[in-house]
């Protein structure tokens, strides 16, 4: 197996519910669809990719089976909402994977010429970019089945396991050990638990929330970072990392992107998880402004490109965090950007196929934000979340403070301007800062001792915070969260749930 593959093996043991290693999609298909011509095409594409017939006998190792059937249902439904009820209940079911397979397709026939297409695949046999392969294939073979012409689908020159073999055999001990050390040099210091939430076991329990941004939105937002010649993913994960330092009271905020990791034209068009997670820092420190942030963004995102080949599993192990069960390890929070077309569009020939907004239970992380750009000229911001860890409240009012963040972006605006006292605890404790201080205000992340405080001063702070707020936070406490955001971050543990 890859790297990637014993991860997933591993946790998909810890939880086989397979909640959190699997991707769902629904499609809505108008028009004359045939479904045995659906199912010749997905049998085409079975044949075609190994990992499609690939079993995990005891989680040790990957078996390719020499032929397998693909795995499609077709059921009648009265109603779009008894359709979607069955797209749940589908993805809801564990996977099997000593046995698979480990593609499930679903059509669920509402009216003759109206369908709802539920794609479920595990993370061990297609990745993000193997479903944007897979669909762009899919329809290849169904219009070749349809028309009867011959699928004009080239050789692969490799499959999935050569390539497990190679990435084996490029990671030497020396490239991991120079890897390693430059990894546990870039986030020595930097705390690895990013505390929105109280500490609490996650549970699994998958859910979908999202935000349209309005084309005007993000049409600036694209203007915005062509003007500052950067990227527009470096000023959506930017606005990312100012978001969750609010929330979290955090200077320094660590990203989990997902890496493609398909370098060699060969693995192009080949399926499997090749993906990598690599580390993204977003440094808040020193109130920057807009303009400086996209700078450490963008030196930021090269640096964890150009290391991008150390294992995820193997950088934990290296910086070996302290276990805690109710957190991830180094991340808890990824981000990821598609461009239009890049997310993995379907289209079956003589039909209309429209992808609708609709939020199934599946959770591969903690939080992921999601941007995708639509053909429309908006974008829809996706907050995929365990809601064991967060209350919808607390995941809307992330996507509102997204938006406004997005907003109220320009070059030379500090980020203490984009990140105002956000809940009325923050409000009371900015005022108490500033009175004890003896100053006209304070900001939500300015550091109480930048601001020349001293020890005996923070005992009226804390006392401040009994007399009117009720609430007790002691000096070690406001000794590690010197700022109001912090302080009322640890006071609230925003976004707890229950």
């Amino acid at each position: 197996m890859s790297f990637a593959q014993q991860r997933l093996c591993f946790l998909h043991r810890v939880d086989p519910t397979g909640a959190a290693h699997s991707s769902a999609r629904c499609f809505r298909v108008t028009g004359p669809l045939d479904t045995e011509d659906l199912r010749t095409a997905l049998e085409a594409l079975v044949a075609r990719h190994e990992p499609l017939r690939t079993v995990f006998p005891l989680g040790t190792h990957q078996h390719v089976l020499k032929q397998a059937r693909g795995d499609m249902r077709v059921v009648d439904v009265a109603t779009e909402a008894e359709a979607l009820r069955h797209a749940e209940a589908l993805v809801s079911q564990p996977f099997d994977l000593e046995h698979g397979p480990l593609l499930r397709l679903a059509v669920h026939r509402v009216e003759p010429e109206t369908h709802l297409l539920v794609f479920f695949v595990h993370l061990l046999v297609a990745d993000g970019w193997s479903q944007q392969v897979f669909f762009e294939e899919l329809a290849i073979a169904y219009q070749a089945a349809v028309t009867g012409a011959p699928t004009t689908l080239p050789e692969l020159p490799v499959q999935y396991v050569d390539w497990a073999a190679w990435q084996r055999e490029q990671l030497t001990e020396a490239r991991r050990a120079e890897l390693s050390r430059w990894w546990r040099q870039r986030l020595s210091g930097i705390p690895l638990v990013l505390d929105l939430v109280s500490p609490r076991p996650a549970l699994g329990r998958g859910r979908r929330m999202h935000r349209v941004l309005s084309a005007e939105l993000t049409s600036a937002v694209h203007a915005f970072a062509s003007a500052e010649r950067q990227t527009v993913f470096t000023v959506l994960s930017a606005a990312c990392g100012v978001v969750l330092g609010h929330h979290s009271g955090r200077q320094q905020v660590l990203l989990g992107l997902a890496v493609a990791n398909r370098d060699l034209p060969e693995v192009e068009r080949v399926l499997g998880f090749f993906v990598n997670t690599v580390v993204l820092q977003v440094d808040l420190r020193g109130n920057p402004t807009f303009r400086e942030l996209l700078a450490r963004v963008s030196e930021a995102t090269a640096a964890a490109y150009a290391h991008k080949d150390l294992p995820f599993e193997q950088l934990v192990a290296d910086l070996a965090p302290p276990r805690d069960p109710t957190r991830s390890p180094v991340v808890q929070v990824n981000f990821a950007y598609h461009p239009t077309g890049t997310a993995g569009v379907l289209g079956l020939h003589g039909c209309t196929v429209t992808e609708p907004r609709w939020d199934l239970p599946t959770a591969k992380f903690e939080l992921t934000l999601r941007v995708e750009d639509r053909g429309d000229g908006t974008c829809t911001v996706w907050a995929e979340f365990d809601e064991s860890l967060f209350d919808a409240s607390f995941i809307d009012d992330l996507l509102t403070s997204y938006e406004e963040v997005l907003r109220a972006a320009a070059p030379e605006v500090p980020l203490s301007s984009l990140r105002p006292a956000h809940t009325t605890t923050e409000q009371r404790l900015t005022r108490i800062f500033a009175d004890v201080l003896g100053v006209t205000a304070v900001a939500p992340h300015d550091d109480f001792f930048r601001l020349g405080g001293h020890s005996l001063q923070l005992i009226d702070v804390a006392a401040r915070v009994r007399t009117e707020l009720g609430r007790d936070l002691g000096l070690r406490e406001l000794y590690q969260n010197p700022t109001a955001a912090g302080a009322a971050a640890r006071l609230e543990r925003t976004g707890a749930s229950r």
